[in-house]
């Protein structure tokens, strides 16, 4: 232990004879350092630590199967017998989708996301309420009292966070409901929910092709994920057997809750954590450089240690004492910079990132900056002990006084670190240049409707399950569009029961080509023809106004648009999209067509085709236009419960938003709004590409800094080095444009084969990205190109200094002091 403390406090003494250096190393493995906590602390909270459940490895979610192998949502039917059949999986649950409501009663209106869920959902995943109680048995039933369970946080937020029992209610869907339960914050399923209501207080739909529900289970015990797969599999292919067309379900995918919650952001994580470690390897590679060349220039002090008796395994310890309080402080300030980089990385992320609550830099985080650190400090010691212990002492003291480096082991180690930093700079700015230049792509794709000047209202009206609440929203959406149509300055203004990009609910069907319009008469007659390929069709289902289309700029290709003809009684009527009328009717004109749609709002009154509109990409930029069939929202008040206003003026979306706020509020101040651009929608739905590419490309810009800095410096030392071979070239005639040259040749050289080695690299992990970019190979010529010529040049300018330098070399003064 003596030995130990005397070797520390003799590296403290030597590094601080060497502020400068101490500092640089110090910083760059706290970059280093800090970027992999950072990125280690967002996977190990989304991706590595278990869910914050009771055994929650044996959370299941199922999903139905098709033959294409498409994964569905269960169907009432399917659930029923798949939940009585199955032995492998227990407490098997129904839940639907979180879907957006309007709630009142709580400290003020607003939006909440609402979940149905069965009576085995919270026995699931064996969680109780924070306060309160869950769901009692006669409440699950139909005709039960309506009751509701809330998240922790939406009790705090909107309830104030009162102590249970609460003596209010809160009205949403057009009824009102008592608040019975609060969950625990840790309970987050399916993720943003806010409000739980039983499952069983609405009535099961009878159709094996009705895809409703999300279904969850627990596997039971000394059951694995492979035989639960086995048993689902068989009791699928006997259901297809017994009901045929009946049901589309070929087979049960089975996969774990936690994998389902954060496999689509896996590969992103994943890419960004490589980002990090090889940053990470720039900085370690960077520092083992300095501590190298430091111990080049401190060869003559070692040679004196070793011929006054120091041993191999003195010097050794030496090395990595100082190597190991470098990497402690650099690992210190890493933890800093990890605690702000991942505030900022959490700041910057769009919210798509799921258990973003359990993201910080706590123990685990702090043991793997710890760990890190000490692995660093063994591997820079170890390297540079090895190298500096290497040499004997009498070779040492005969070149102390020589200023000639004559290369050597030692300078193309140096040299070799600097190709290899450069490299992994490669393989960063190329996955950025490709992100990059996906980003680009999508941004210059026409998404078929208009992205400038058009303010977005949001607005979730009571279902219209009576005929005189379908009336009253009909008619106040009538007195919205017509009283914003009445603003200075709007143009345009139309309804549609789904924004493109706004990623509400929509709805994706099955319809019937009509040969007459009382062929229907009810949903048996419905299922019945779907049976004939011939006579059905598929396609997303929304309910426009008449104005929509001006509003957003969607034009007509042929026929008409909704007129104010299409009142509710007149025969009902319908556009459809350019791709939807080329996918149904490749040789046919599809105006005139009867279309039944009426599986989609209950409404079994036929359709007309009237018109045909361009595609529009709904989904997002990277997802080719659906097939789109719109009703008049005048004539199928129901399916517009939900609905969204566009407006459309010169004056900008932003004044636009700000001149529509007191029109809502005067109409419907009980209601909850949402105000947006369609530019905001458009950002939204970039914004998982923005991050990665902010993230990427910060790493391989501060990689390319560091792999320069790397270069400037070996060649410094070279150049430094040379002083009395630059002196003797000057003395016998070379030019200063000789000698400027000779430096950057060398500096090219290493740049180069950094290149070449890191465009390797990047070809082979090219793949990785694939699914992240869109529009563009993975290998594209330009980008490498560009990449390539970007380096080069910033490595000439990096070079130009220690050149400029050499060039101004004094020959007679080298001269005098060789003599």
């Amino acid at each position: 232990m003596d030995t130990v403390l005397g070797g520390l406090r003799q590296s403290l003494r030597s590094l601080g004879r060497s502020p400068g250096f101490t500092l640089m190393c110090v910083l760059m493995l706290a970059v280093g350092i800090g970027a992999s906590t950072a990125l280690f602390s967002v996977v190990e909270g989304v991706l590595l630590r278990p869910l914050p459940y009771p055994r929650p490895e044996r959370l299941v979610e199922l999903s139905q199967r098709a033959a294409d192998g498409h994964l569905m949502r269960f169907s009432d039917p399917n659930f029923e017998d798949v939940r009585t059949r199955s032995r492998t999986v227990s407490a098997l649950a129904q839940v639907s989708g979180a879907a957006s409501v309007a709630v009142t009663g709580a400290n003020e209106p607003a939006f909440a996301t609402l979940a149905f869920a069965s009576r085995d959902f919270f026995p699931a995943f064996a969680v109780q309420p924070a306060q309160g109680r869950l769901f009692a048995e006669e409440e699950q039933q139909p005709g039960g009292a309506p009751v509701v369970v809330v998240s922790h946080a939406f009790w705090k937020r909107s309830l104030g966070a009162q102590p249970l029992p609460l003596a209010n209610t809160l009205t949403f869907e057009g009824r009102a409901y008592t608040v019975v339960g609060v969950m625990p914050e840790s309970f987050d399923y399916p993720v943003g929910t806010h409000l739980w209501i039983p499952r069983e207080l609405e009535a099961p739909l009878p159709s094996r092709t009705a895809h409703n529900w999300r279904v969850v289970g627990r596997l039971a015990d000394g059951v694995d994920l492979q035989a639960a797969r086995v048993e689902l599999t068989h009791i699928a292919r006997e259901l297809k057997a017994r009901y045929g067309r009946d049901t589309n379900m070929q087979d049960i995918a089975v996969e774990p809750v936690q994998e389902r919650l954060v496999g689509h952001v896996r590969p992103t994580l994943y890419l960004l954590s490589g980002a990090a470690a090889f940053l990470l390897l720039v900085a370690g590679a960077n520092v083992t450089n300095l501590l190298l060349a430091r111990a080049a220039t401190r060869a003559r002090e070692l040679a004196i240690h070793v011929a006054l008796g120091a041993s191999p395994g003195a010097l050794i310890r030496r090395f990595i004492l100082e190597s190991l309080l470098l990497s402690l402080a650099g690992g210190a300030l890493g933890a800093v910079l990890a605690a702000w980089g991942v505030s900022a990385l959490l700041a910057a992320e769009p919210g798509h990132l799921p258990r973003v609550g359990e993201v910080g830099v706590n123990a685990t985080a702090l043991l793997f900056t710890l760990g890190l650190s000490v692995l660093l400090a063994l591997g820079l010691g170890l390297l540079t002990a090895l190298r500096a212990a290497r040499q004997s002492p009498g070779a040492a003291l005969a070149r102390a006084g020589n200023t000639h480096s004559g290369g050597g082991s030692a300078e193309r180690t140096r040299r070799a670190l600097v190709v290899g930093q450069l490299a992994l700079a490669v393989v960063l700015l190329v996955g950025a240049a490709l992100l990059g230049r996906s980003l680009m792509g999508l941004l210059s794709l026409d998404p078929g409707y208009r992205t400038e000047d058009v303010a977005v209202l949001s607005l979730v009206l009571p279902p219209a399950e009576e005929a005189a609440q379908g009336q009253h929203n009909a008619r106040l959406q009538e007195q919205l569009l017509s009283r914003l149509a009445a603003l200075p300055g709007v143009h345009a203004v139309g309804a549609v029961s789904s924004f493109p990009l706004e990623g509400g609910p929509a709805g994706y069907g099955t319809f019937l080509v009509l040969n007459r319009p009382d062929e229907v008469r009810d949903l048996d007659d419905f299922g019945r023809l779907a049976h004939d390929p011939e006579r059905t069709g598929a396609a997303e289902y929304r309910a426009a106004s008449e104005g929509y289309f001006a509003a957003l700029g969607i034009p007509l290709v042929r026929g008409r648009l909704f007129e104010a003809r299409d009142t509710a009684d007149a025969p009902h009527v319908a556009v459809i999209s350019e791709s939807l009328a080329k996918a149904r009717w490749p040789h046919e004109d599809p105006l005139g067509k009867l279309i039944q749609f009426g599986n989609m709002d209950g409404d079994l009154r036929p359709f007309t085709i009237v018109g045909v509109v361009g595609d529009v990409r709904e989904q997002g930029l990277d997802e080719a236009p659906r097939p789109m069939f719109y009703g008049c929202t005048r004539q199928r008040p129901r399916a517009a419960s939900r609905f969204h206003v566009a407006v459309h003026g010169p004056m900008g979306s932003a004044a636009l938003v700000t001149a529509a706020r007191p029109v809502l509020r005067a109409l419907a101040p009980e209601l909850p709004s949402r105000l947006s651009t369609v530019e905001e929608l458009l950002a939204g739905s970039l914004a998982s590409r923005r991050f990665s590419l902010l993230l990427l490309g910060a790493f391989g810009a501060v990689a390319l800094l560091l792999s320069v800095a790397g270069l400037a410096a070996v060649v410094s030392y070279a150049v430094a080095q040379r002083t009395r071979e630059f002196g003797i070239r000057f003395a016998l005639g070379a030019t200063t444009e000789d000698v400027l040259g000779l430096v950057l040749r060398q500096a090219v050289g290493l740049a180069g084969l950094g290149i070449v080695f890191g465009v390797l690299g990047a070809v082979g992990l090219s793949q990785v990205l694939t699914g992240l970019v869109y529009g563009v190979s993975t290998t594209d010529p330009l980008v490498f190109v560009v990449v390539a010529l970007l380096l080069l040049a910033v490595a000439l300018l990096a070079s130009w200094l220690p050149a400029r330098r050499a060039a101004r070399v004094d020959p007679m003064t080298v001269l005098r002091s060789e003599a």
